[in-house]
Parts: C-alpha cells; sequence; structure tokens
C-alpha cells in the first residue's frame, strides 16, 4: 500500500486548521484511493471545528454554506472544491437518506463509526498518520468490502448504499463479506426510497465495472427493484437457432462484450429487453421475436426517462436499441446511407453493440456476424479516406449552381439537391459538377 498523496492546496487547509489550534483530517474515498495507488481526484475533510468556526478559519476563500445544516461547508479555492464537515453522529434516518438530527462531536471515531464501508471509514493528517479505527487498511489489502457495524442498520440508513457497495465490487473488485452480502440482498427494497436521480449516477459507474455482467446476474432481484422489466428476460428460453442462452445471459454475454463505456453497457443491458413481450412461437416450436427492436426502444425510453436520465442518455439508447439490429452490408452505397443516417461517431457505436450482439450468440453466427462487420468497418475508413460524398456540403453543387441552371424556386432547389445527394450516394451519378447540372435540370428544370 502506498503514502497518502496530498496536493499543495489540501496540505494548506490542514496547516490552517492546526495553526488555529484545532485540527482537520483527510477522510474517506481519498485516503482509500491513495492507498490503492490511485491519485485521488476529490478531497473531503473531517474537523472537529464547528462550520462557523471553519469559516472563520478559511474566511479568505470562497465559502458556500451547501449542507451546513448536517455540518458541511464547502470551501472552494484555486479551482478546487473541498467539503469540509464536523465530526458528528447521525440519529434515525426515517426518510432512507437524511438523519432526522445531527448531533456535532468531538471524536474522530465517533465520526468514522458513521461512515458506510471500512475502506471509507478510514482518515490521514501529516502529524496524526493513518487513523483506521474499523480495519479498513486490512480489508483493502484483501479486496474486502465490509460495513462498518452492522450491515442492514448501514444499508437502512440509506438505501443508495447497496449500489455504491455493488459499484465497488464491479469497478474495483471488491468481494463483500457475507454479512454485508447478505444484507445487500435482505435490503434491497430499500432502493425504493432512493431518488432516481442519485440511483442513475452510481449504475452507470457500476456498468463501466469489469465484474458488471456477472454482478447483474448474482443480483439480478436487486437490479429488477430498480428496473422490475429485467425480470421477465430471467430464464426466458428464446427457442431459436441463433441463441444457446435464455434473453438475460444472452444480454449479460453481449454487455461483457462490449467496451466499458456506460452508455452502451446501458443499451446492451436493456436491447432486447421487448423479446418477452412481443414472443411467439410457429407450428416447429421455434421462438419469433418480430418488431423486438421497436418496442425494446419505446420500452427502454419508458424506463429511462421513468429514472431521469438525460435526455442524450435516453435518445442515443432508444435510437440504437432501435436500430440495433440493422443489417449493414459492406456495400459502399449502403454503408454511406448508414453514415448519412446515423453520422460516423453513432454508426461506429452500432457496429460496436452488433459486435457485442453477436458475441452473445451461437459461435456459427457470431463468426459470419464478425467478419460481416469488419468488412463494413473497413469500408467506412475508405469512404472517409477517399473523401466520398456523404452529406450535402459534400456535393459539387450548391443552390446558387441550380440557380445559375435556371432552377430559381427555393422548394424545388432544396428538392433537387436532395435528390442529387441521394443519387450520388447510391452510385447513380458521379458527384461531378457538370454531370449534377445536367442531371438536374433535365429532372427539376421547366
Amino acid at each position: 500500500m502506498n503514502d497518502i498523496f496530498l496536493p499543495d492546496y489540501i496540505l494548506e487547509i490542514l496547516g490552517r486548521f492546526r495553526s488555529a489550534g484545532s485540527a482537520a483530517f483527510v477522510v474517506g474515498g481519498a485516503v482509500r484511493d491513495s492507498l490503492e495507488g490511485v491519485v485521488p481526484q476529490d478531497f473531503d475533510l473531517c474537523t472537529p471545528s464547528l462550520p462557523e468556526e471553519t469559516e472563520k478559519i478559511l474566511s479568505d476563500m470562497k465559502i458556500v454554506e451547501t449542507g451546513i445544516k448536517h455540518g458541511t461547508v464547502l470551501v472552494i479555492t484555486g479551482g478546487h472544491e473541498v467539503e469540509i464537515t464536523t465530526f458528528r453522529s447521525d440519529g434515525k434516518y426515517s426518510d432512507g437518506r437524511h438523519p432526522d438530527e445531527v448531533i456535532f462531536v468531538k471524536n474522530l471515531e465517533d465520526d468514522l463509526a458513521r461512515r458506510d464501508f471500512t475502506v471509507n471509514a478510514m482518515a490521514y493528517s501529516p502529524e496524526d498518520g493513518l487513523i483506521d479505527c474499523f480495519g479498513g487498511k486490512r480489508d483493502l489489502e484483501d479486496g474486502i468490502l465490509r460495513c462498518v457495524g452492522k450491515p442492514d442498520v448501514r444499508f437502512s440508513e440509506d438505501g443508495l448504499r447497496i449500489m455504491r457497495a455493488l459499484r465497488f465490487m464491479s469497478v474495483k473488485g471488491y468481494q463483500p463479506d457475507q454479512a454485508t452480502d447478505e444484507a445487500i440482498r435482505r435490503c434491497r427494497q430499500m432502493l425504493g426510497k432512493v431518488a432516481y436521480e442519485r440511483i442513475d449516477a452510481e449504475l452507470l459507474k457500476f456498468l463501466t465495472g469489469d465484474r458488471a455482467a456477472k454482478l447483474l446476474d448474482s443480483y439480478r432481484n436487486i437490479f429488477a427493484e430498480i428496473i422490475p422489466e429485467l425480470r421477465h428476460m430471467f430464464g426466458f428460453d428464446q427457442k431459436s437457432p441463433y441463441h444457446n442462452r435464455d434473453v438475460w445471459h444472452h444480454s449479460l454475454t453481449a454487455l461483457d462484450a462490449i467496451r466499458p463505456d456506460p452508455v452502451l453497457r446501458l443499451t446492451m443491458l436493456l436491447h432486447d429487453i421487448a423479446k418477452p413481450e412481443v414472443y411467439t412461437e410457429d407450428e416447429t416450436g421455434r421462438g419469433h421475436f418480430k418488431g423486438h427492436q421497436a418496442a425494446g426502444a419505446v420500452m427502454a425510453e419508458n424506463i429511462l426517462r421513468r429514472m431521469k436520465f438525460s435526455n442524450e442518455i435516453v435518445n442515443t439508447v432508444t435510437e440504437l436499441i432501435r436500430d440495433h439490429d440493422m443489417k449493414i452490408q459492406p456495400v459502399k452505397p449502403m454503408v454511406r446511407r448508414a453514415l448519412v443516417k446515423l453520422g460516423t461517431e453513432k454508426l461506429d457505436m452500432l457496429l460496436d453493440i452488433q459486435e457485442a450482439d453477436s458475441a452473445g450468440k451461437r459461435e456459427k453466427y457470431a463468426e459470419a456476424s464478425a467478419q460481416r462487420i469488419s468488412a463494413v468497418r473497413q469500408m467506412i475508413n475508405e469512404i472517409i479516406a477517399d473523401g466520398d460524398c456523404i452529406s450535402l456540403r459534400d456535393l459539387a453543387v450548391n443552390g446558387d449552381d441550380l440557380k445559375g441552371a435556371g432552377i430559381l424556386d427555393g422548394k424545388t432547389i432544396g428538392m433537387a439537391l436532395s435528390g442529387l445527394l441521394d443519387d450520388v450516394i447510391n452510385d447513380r451519378l458521379p458527384n461531378e459538377k457538370q454531370a449534377l447540372l445536367i442531371a438536374a435540370s433535365e429532372k427539376y428544370g421547366r
């Protein structure tokens, strides 16, 4: 384990408290990350000083009283935000998020005792070194996630701690001790008290972890508390020659196969969510899922809007789900049309999704799909390198050129440009000015 990393602005704040006859400690994630050899990005401090005393000690810095009721003062110095909280002991959590009352204390151990996990309940100062009252350093070395005190109490205080636990397990690879694991499962209904905005942030971080797919399966009932529609996927036999997994495990295999981008992984989690809803079976017993792409896009949009995800995430995920079975063949006109419809970045995302989707199918079908997608990617590179015309700005003629050719009506000019672009994209016309003007005059001229 490594030393604690403290930037100059944190050392300055710690020194201010010491000079004032008080004390302050770096606490939580910054200590944990430093011990793991990761440079912390955010720093939280705790102190026995009351908020008004903190404000006096740091009076020349910008102060924001964001959580003054709970003893927290936000300090902004040199462009860095630092939360400084008075040692406290929390009362009951009636709302499953905030303590009903906060009691300020003078003992650091009492403050650390209210925190969620032992790996987050360590503090540090240059004078006192590492303060580790609950064995957090040992748990960190062993890769163990253990609650401070009784796990049921910790999760009942704030249900989001369940998602935080799963995120640490996914991203950092921690293994929960038995008591923590059992409490996560037992307290899962506490997630119903947590605002979706808070769950969203943790879920997206969780999905980027190496163990996300395995944990989604192991803790499926917890995730179904957040997204009940997932339950229909559990064990749903596809009865398809393309698949050797049920809908749920196909989706998890696909999720595991895609790069750890949160939006892409969210897409893979939901891409087949409508399959159980649209399922039909023919006389041979084979399953069919006609229209599951469009139906899945609708379901995903409803889920993501209910969860209050950003419009950007909602729109991207639903569009990718709607198009995830679009069969783009390595033929230049078809690839150009896909580039026009989706743009380079989103088409690249769609191909990533199709590769991951195929990884969840039977091997022989996965291989054929991988070959097709590889050829499409190569063709995209060729189209871009050759400067093929895929937009109006690439077209060899513009509105002024068409006016010069005698096409004066604005609406007709727009139709002509769109028609010419379509002809060029589909190799019906070369992207040459003279050829385009002749074609425009013949089709749109008087």
